[in-house]
Protein backbone atom coordinates (compact mmCIF):
# COMPACT_ATOMS: atom_id res chain seq x y z
CA UNK A 1 0.00 0.00 0.00
CA UNK A 2 1.46 3.36 -0.99
CA UNK A 3 1.83 6.21 1.48
CA UNK A 4 0.45 9.68 0.73
CA UNK A 5 2.05 12.78 2.23
CA UNK A 6 0.76 16.35 2.02
CA UNK A 7 2.87 19.46 1.38
CA UNK A 8 1.16 22.10 3.51
CA UNK A 9 3.18 25.08 2.27
CA UNK A 10 1.62 27.26 -0.43
CA UNK A 11 4.99 28.57 -1.63
CA UNK A 12 8.55 27.26 -1.62
CA UNK A 13 10.78 30.30 -2.05
CA UNK A 14 14.47 30.87 -1.49
CA UNK A 15 14.24 31.84 2.16
CA UNK A 16 14.19 30.28 5.60
CA UNK A 17 10.53 29.30 5.22
CA UNK A 18 11.20 27.52 1.93
CA UNK A 19 14.09 25.54 3.39
CA UNK A 20 12.04 24.77 6.50
CA UNK A 21 9.27 23.37 4.28
CA UNK A 22 11.74 21.12 2.47
CA UNK A 23 13.17 19.95 5.79
CA UNK A 24 9.67 19.01 6.97
CA UNK A 25 9.00 17.13 3.71
CA UNK A 26 12.24 15.18 4.19
CA UNK A 27 11.38 14.34 7.81
CA UNK A 28 7.94 13.07 6.77
CA UNK A 29 9.37 10.88 4.01
CA UNK A 30 11.92 9.41 6.40
CA UNK A 31 9.07 8.24 8.63
CA UNK A 32 7.58 6.13 5.84
CA UNK A 33 8.42 2.50 5.21
CA UNK A 34 10.22 1.40 2.06
CA UNK A 35 8.04 1.45 -1.03
CA UNK A 36 6.12 4.03 -3.02
CA UNK A 37 5.43 7.42 -1.45
CA UNK A 38 3.10 9.93 -3.13
CA UNK A 39 3.60 13.58 -2.19
CA UNK A 40 0.40 15.61 -2.59
CA UNK A 41 1.34 19.06 -3.94
CA UNK A 42 -2.22 20.37 -4.42
CA UNK A 43 -1.77 23.20 -1.89
CA UNK A 44 1.45 24.37 -3.50
CA UNK A 45 1.02 27.50 -5.64
CA UNK A 46 4.62 28.51 -6.35
CA UNK A 47 8.13 27.00 -6.36
CA UNK A 48 11.27 29.02 -7.09
CA UNK A 49 12.82 26.98 -9.89
CA UNK A 50 16.30 27.05 -8.34
CA UNK A 51 14.84 25.31 -5.29
CA UNK A 52 14.63 22.12 -7.35
CA UNK A 53 18.19 21.35 -6.19
CA UNK A 54 17.35 21.23 -2.46
CA UNK A 55 13.97 19.66 -3.26
CA UNK A 56 15.79 16.77 -4.93
CA UNK A 57 18.13 16.44 -1.96
CA UNK A 58 15.17 16.44 0.43
CA UNK A 59 13.09 13.79 -1.31
CA UNK A 60 15.68 11.40 -2.76
CA UNK A 61 15.38 8.06 -1.00
CA UNK A 62 16.95 4.97 -2.59
CA UNK A 63 14.70 2.62 -0.63
CA UNK A 64 11.54 4.55 -1.58
CA UNK A 65 9.95 5.65 -4.85
CA UNK A 66 8.87 9.28 -4.46
CA UNK A 67 6.19 10.62 -6.78
CA UNK A 68 5.00 14.24 -6.79
CA UNK A 69 1.23 14.35 -7.35
CA UNK A 70 -1.31 17.10 -8.21
CA UNK A 71 1.23 19.72 -9.21
CA UNK A 72 -0.28 23.04 -10.28
CA UNK A 73 0.06 23.30 -14.10
CA UNK A 74 2.25 26.41 -13.90
CA UNK A 75 4.62 24.68 -11.46
CA UNK A 76 4.71 21.55 -13.60
CA UNK A 77 5.61 23.65 -16.64
CA UNK A 78 8.55 25.26 -14.83
CA UNK A 79 9.81 21.90 -13.58
CA UNK A 80 9.56 20.49 -17.10
CA UNK A 81 11.47 23.43 -18.58
CA UNK A 82 14.41 22.89 -16.27
CA UNK A 83 14.33 19.11 -16.59
CA UNK A 84 13.39 18.28 -12.99
CA UNK A 85 10.43 16.16 -14.07
CA UNK A 86 12.38 14.34 -16.74
CA UNK A 87 10.65 15.33 -19.97
CA UNK A 88 11.95 18.76 -20.98
CA UNK A 89 9.77 21.54 -22.40
CA UNK A 90 11.47 24.14 -24.57
CA UNK A 91 12.64 27.17 -22.60
CA UNK A 92 11.84 29.85 -25.18
CA UNK A 93 12.92 32.70 -22.87
CA UNK A 94 16.29 31.16 -21.98
CA UNK A 95 15.88 31.78 -18.25
CA UNK A 96 16.56 28.32 -16.84
CA UNK A 97 19.79 26.82 -15.57
CA UNK A 98 19.02 23.15 -16.03
CA UNK A 99 18.46 20.87 -13.06
CA UNK A 100 21.13 18.18 -13.01
CA UNK A 101 22.35 15.52 -10.62
CA UNK A 102 26.11 14.95 -10.53
CA UNK A 103 28.16 12.05 -9.29
CA UNK A 104 30.79 13.19 -6.74
CA UNK A 105 33.45 12.20 -9.30
CA UNK A 106 31.86 14.35 -12.02
CA UNK A 107 34.15 17.38 -11.79
CA UNK A 108 34.65 17.74 -15.54
CA UNK A 109 30.92 17.37 -16.17
CA UNK A 110 30.12 20.06 -13.60
CA UNK A 111 32.74 22.44 -15.04
CA UNK A 112 31.16 22.03 -18.49
CA UNK A 113 27.71 22.61 -16.96
CA UNK A 114 28.83 25.94 -15.45
CA UNK A 115 30.53 27.00 -18.68
CA UNK A 116 27.38 26.31 -20.70
CA UNK A 117 24.55 27.38 -18.41
CA UNK A 118 25.59 30.81 -17.15
CA UNK A 119 25.76 32.47 -20.55
CA UNK A 120 23.04 35.03 -21.23
CA UNK A 121 21.56 34.84 -17.73
CA UNK A 122 21.89 38.47 -16.68
CA UNK A 123 25.35 38.44 -15.11
CA UNK A 124 27.02 41.85 -14.83
CA UNK A 125 29.88 42.65 -17.19
CA UNK A 126 33.11 41.09 -15.88
CA UNK A 127 36.69 41.16 -17.04
CA UNK A 128 38.08 37.97 -18.47
CA UNK A 129 40.11 37.40 -15.31
CA UNK A 130 37.13 37.84 -13.02
CA UNK A 131 35.02 35.58 -15.22
CA UNK A 132 37.64 32.91 -14.65
CA UNK A 133 37.59 33.46 -10.88
CA UNK A 134 33.79 33.54 -10.82
CA UNK A 135 33.64 30.13 -12.48
CA UNK A 136 36.27 28.89 -10.07
CA UNK A 137 34.16 30.10 -7.14
CA UNK A 138 31.13 28.20 -8.43
CA UNK A 139 33.31 25.15 -9.00
CA UNK A 140 34.60 25.41 -5.43
CA UNK A 141 31.05 24.97 -4.16
CA UNK A 142 31.05 21.63 -5.96
CA UNK A 143 34.52 20.76 -4.60
CA UNK A 144 33.39 21.60 -1.08
CA UNK A 145 30.36 19.34 -1.44
CA UNK A 146 32.60 16.52 -2.69
CA UNK A 147 35.31 17.01 -0.05
CA UNK A 148 33.19 17.63 3.03
CA UNK A 149 29.81 16.00 2.58
CA UNK A 150 30.84 12.35 2.14
CA UNK A 151 27.68 12.03 0.07
CA UNK A 152 26.94 8.88 -1.89
CA UNK A 153 23.67 10.18 -3.29
CA UNK A 154 25.12 12.79 -5.61
CA UNK A 155 25.13 16.57 -5.82
CA UNK A 156 22.18 18.52 -7.21
CA UNK A 157 22.35 21.78 -9.15
CA UNK A 158 19.72 24.12 -10.56
CA UNK A 159 19.25 27.80 -11.23
CA UNK A 160 16.86 30.40 -12.58
CA UNK A 161 17.04 33.89 -14.03
CA UNK A 162 14.04 36.00 -12.95
CA UNK A 163 13.95 38.87 -15.51
CA UNK A 164 11.16 40.83 -13.82
CA UNK A 165 12.97 40.76 -10.49
CA UNK A 166 16.38 41.23 -12.16
CA UNK A 167 17.74 38.34 -10.13
CA UNK A 168 19.77 35.26 -11.01
CA UNK A 169 19.78 32.35 -8.56
CA UNK A 170 22.05 29.33 -8.61
CA UNK A 171 21.61 26.58 -6.07
CA UNK A 172 23.79 23.58 -5.20
CA UNK A 173 22.69 20.90 -2.73
CA UNK A 174 23.99 17.61 -1.37
CA UNK A 175 22.81 14.88 0.98
CA UNK A 176 26.03 14.66 2.99
CA UNK A 177 26.95 14.99 6.65
CA UNK A 178 26.39 18.76 6.58
CA UNK A 179 28.59 21.77 7.31
CA UNK A 180 27.93 21.76 11.10
CA UNK A 181 29.14 18.17 11.56
CA UNK A 182 32.21 18.85 9.44
CA UNK A 183 33.09 22.04 11.35
CA UNK A 184 32.45 20.53 14.79
CA UNK A 185 34.69 17.60 13.96
CA UNK A 186 37.44 19.90 12.71
CA UNK A 187 37.32 22.39 15.60
CA UNK A 188 36.60 19.78 18.26
CA UNK A 189 33.89 21.80 19.97
CA UNK A 190 30.13 22.05 20.05
CA UNK A 191 28.54 24.76 17.93
CA UNK A 192 25.00 25.50 16.90
CA UNK A 193 24.41 24.74 13.23
CA UNK A 194 24.10 28.40 12.26
CA UNK A 195 27.32 29.24 14.14
CA UNK A 196 29.18 26.46 12.34
CA UNK A 197 27.95 27.74 8.96
CA UNK A 198 29.05 31.26 9.91
CA UNK A 199 32.55 29.96 10.72
CA UNK A 200 32.76 28.06 7.43
CA UNK A 201 31.69 31.10 5.41
CA UNK A 202 34.06 33.56 7.10
CA UNK A 203 37.29 34.61 5.43
CA UNK A 204 39.50 31.67 4.53
CA UNK A 205 38.21 29.25 7.14
CA UNK A 206 38.08 25.71 5.81
CA UNK A 207 38.02 22.17 7.16
CA UNK A 208 39.84 20.91 4.06
CA UNK A 209 43.26 19.45 4.80
CA UNK A 210 46.35 20.80 3.06
CA UNK A 211 47.00 17.41 1.50
CA UNK A 212 43.66 17.60 -0.32
CA UNK A 213 45.45 19.92 -2.73
CA UNK A 214 42.69 22.54 -3.06
CA UNK A 215 42.87 25.85 -1.13
CA UNK A 216 39.37 25.82 0.33
CA UNK A 217 37.77 29.15 1.18
CA UNK A 218 39.66 31.30 -1.33
CA UNK A 219 37.10 31.10 -4.11
CA UNK A 220 34.22 31.72 -1.74
CA UNK A 221 35.94 34.86 -0.46
CA UNK A 222 36.02 36.24 -4.00
CA UNK A 223 32.36 35.31 -4.40
CA UNK A 224 31.44 37.07 -1.14
CA UNK A 225 33.35 40.19 -2.19
CA UNK A 226 31.60 40.25 -5.55
CA UNK A 227 28.15 39.65 -4.05
CA UNK A 228 28.69 42.46 -1.52
CA UNK A 229 29.42 44.96 -4.27
CA UNK A 230 26.79 43.59 -6.64
CA UNK A 231 23.89 43.80 -4.17
CA UNK A 232 23.20 40.08 -4.29
CA UNK A 233 23.04 37.51 -1.50
CA UNK A 234 24.34 34.12 -0.39
CA UNK A 235 22.16 31.72 1.58
CA UNK A 236 23.23 28.48 3.24
CA UNK A 237 21.07 25.83 4.91
CA UNK A 238 22.55 22.82 6.68
CA UNK A 239 21.18 20.71 9.51
CA UNK A 240 18.82 23.09 11.38
CA UNK A 241 20.93 26.16 10.62
CA UNK A 242 20.09 28.87 8.08
CA UNK A 243 22.65 31.59 7.31
CA UNK A 244 22.64 34.46 4.83
CA UNK A 245 24.67 37.50 3.84
CA UNK A 246 23.44 40.53 1.90
CA UNK A 247 25.85 43.42 1.66
CA UNK A 248 27.29 43.90 5.15
CA UNK A 249 24.30 42.25 6.83
CA UNK A 250 24.72 38.67 8.07
CA UNK A 251 21.81 36.70 9.50
CA UNK A 252 21.54 33.39 11.34
CA UNK A 253 18.43 31.50 12.39
CA UNK A 254 17.50 28.01 13.57
CA UNK A 255 15.11 26.07 11.34
CA UNK A 256 12.23 24.10 12.90
CA UNK A 257 13.48 20.92 11.21
CA UNK A 258 16.86 19.71 9.97
CA UNK A 259 17.73 19.87 6.29
CA UNK A 260 19.55 16.70 5.19
CA UNK A 261 22.93 17.85 3.93
CA UNK A 262 23.86 21.32 2.72
CA UNK A 263 22.39 23.88 0.32
CA UNK A 264 24.18 26.97 -0.97
CA UNK A 265 22.20 29.50 -3.00
CA UNK A 266 23.92 32.35 -4.82
CA UNK A 267 21.70 35.32 -5.74
CA UNK A 268 23.08 37.86 -8.23
CA UNK A 269 21.63 41.30 -8.91
CA UNK A 270 21.13 41.30 -12.69
CA UNK A 271 20.19 45.01 -12.70
CA UNK A 272 23.76 45.89 -11.76
CA UNK A 273 25.31 47.99 -14.55
CA UNK A 274 28.77 48.26 -13.01
CA UNK A 275 31.76 46.62 -14.69
CA UNK A 276 33.81 44.27 -12.50
CA UNK A 277 37.44 43.27 -12.67
CA UNK A 278 40.14 41.97 -10.35
CA UNK A 279 42.32 44.49 -8.54
CA UNK A 280 45.15 45.58 -10.82
CA UNK A 281 43.75 43.74 -13.81
CA UNK A 282 44.11 45.34 -17.24
CA UNK A 283 42.44 42.63 -19.36
CA UNK A 284 39.66 43.77 -21.73
CA UNK A 285 36.12 43.28 -20.46
CA UNK A 286 33.72 40.69 -21.78
CA UNK A 287 30.27 39.34 -20.94
CA UNK A 288 30.37 35.96 -19.18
Amino acid sequence: MRAVLQINASRIETDEYGFASLARIHAAIEQEAAGEVHVDCSRLQWVDANMCAPLAAAIIAPERRIRLQKLHPSIAAVLQKNGFLGEVLEDTHGTTIRYQQFDPTGRAEFAAYVEHNFRGKGLPVMSIGLQREFRRSIFELFENAVAHSNTRLGIFACGQFFPKKHRLHFCLADRGIGIPNSVRGYLGRALRASEAIDWAMTGQNTTRRVEDGVPGGLGLKIMRDFIAQNGGAIRVASEDGFWWVRGEDVGRVTLPAAFPGTVVDIEINAADTKMYQLAGEVDPTAIF
